[in-house]
């Protein structure tokens, strides 16, 4: 495989990683949420700001 090619590959490995973190890190976000913990305590567990603790959920209220 030429440098090239491999670049690309990693570059979508990498990619793909940081999306499927997001999907987990969304998915615990709003598992959470349904459960009744506050916005505070989600924050401070996730390591996540409110804003956008906020915005997740303001997100996922929006598609669904």
């Amino acid at each position: 495989m030429c440098n090239l090619s491999q670049g690309v590959k990693e570059e979508g490995i990498a990619i793909g990683e940081a999306k499927g973190k997001l999907v987990a890190e969304t998915r615990i976000i709003l598992s959470m949420h349904n459960k009744g913990f506050t916005l505070d305590q989600i924050a401070y567990a996730t390591e996540k700001g409110l804003d956008e603790i906020e915005s997740i959920l303001r997100d996922s209220k929006e598609a669904e």
